[in-house]
């Protein structure tokens, strides 16, 4: 189960899980954000062949949520996540979820578009660092950001290295190894999502190993 960057959170109320956004509205927000940043996509390429957009979204009662990862393939453990919020109000005709949806994307693909800019390689290099610390003037609390003066609903983002590909491959090295895996799951057992990682971590390593002798990954700092 996804674990959602929620903006909107109320102590004294239990979590709504959600909506998770379809499939096929995700691989198109993906194959969007390629077309419009595919040269600066190719540029973080040269570093890591196999860097690619994942995203994920839900709609939740008062606010819908979206967050775009630009992973780097299944070897390697860095990733950067932007993620956008807007409240939302279901009984109310506008905006609609469409023109809220669109709003987030543009936003998200605004933070992307910086750093992404051929123009300047030192972002490039930035971007596929591994430290959070390396992020320079970026968001990495909930900020409101309005792309233009008439814009009357902000877009809350934020910034970090999450990696959800990390948690799919943690979950499904253990859905394929660990026969007791249904019934944990079921019974929401205390799997330990950091142990997950630090295994998942440890195996990665030894493939490297295996197929390399050794390597680090590597990169640069990012800046906003």
């Amino acid at each position: 189960m996804t674990k959602w960057e929620r903006r909107n959170q109320a102590p004294a109320k239990p979590s709504s899980p959600g909506s998770e956004l379809p499939v096929d509205f995700l691989k198109l927000i993906e194959e969007t954000m390629t077309q419009a940043l595919e040269p600066g996509l190719l540029e973080v390429r040269k570093i890591h062949p196999e860097s690619s957009f994942k995203a994920q979204g839900a709609i939740f009662s008062d606010e819908i949520l979206l967050s775009i990862t630009l992973n780097h393939g299944p070897l390697v453990l860095s990733a950067t996540t932007v993620h956008g919020s807007v409240d939302y109000n279901p009984n109310a005709e506008k905006p609609a979820v469409n023109d809220l949806l669109a709003l987030i994307l543009d936003s998200l693909g605004s933070l992307f578009q910086f750093y992404l800019d051929p123009e300047f390689p030192e972002r490039i290099t930035q971007i596929t660092d591994a430290s959070l610390g390396a992020l320079e003037e970026a968001p990495f609390e909930w900020t409101p950001l309005r792309l233009d003066e008439g814009q009357k609903t902000p877009v809350h983002v934020k910034i970090d290295k999450a990696n959800p590909l990390l948690d799919t491959l943690a979950e499904d090295w253990l859905k394929k190894n660990d026969p007791n895996y249904e019934n944990i799951s079921a019974k929401q057992s205390k799997i330990n999502l950091g142990d997950a990682e630090e295994f998942l971590e440890e195996r990665i390593e030894a493939i490297r190993a295996a197929k390399a002798g050794s390597g680090s990954t590597g990169g640069g700092p990012i800046r906003h």
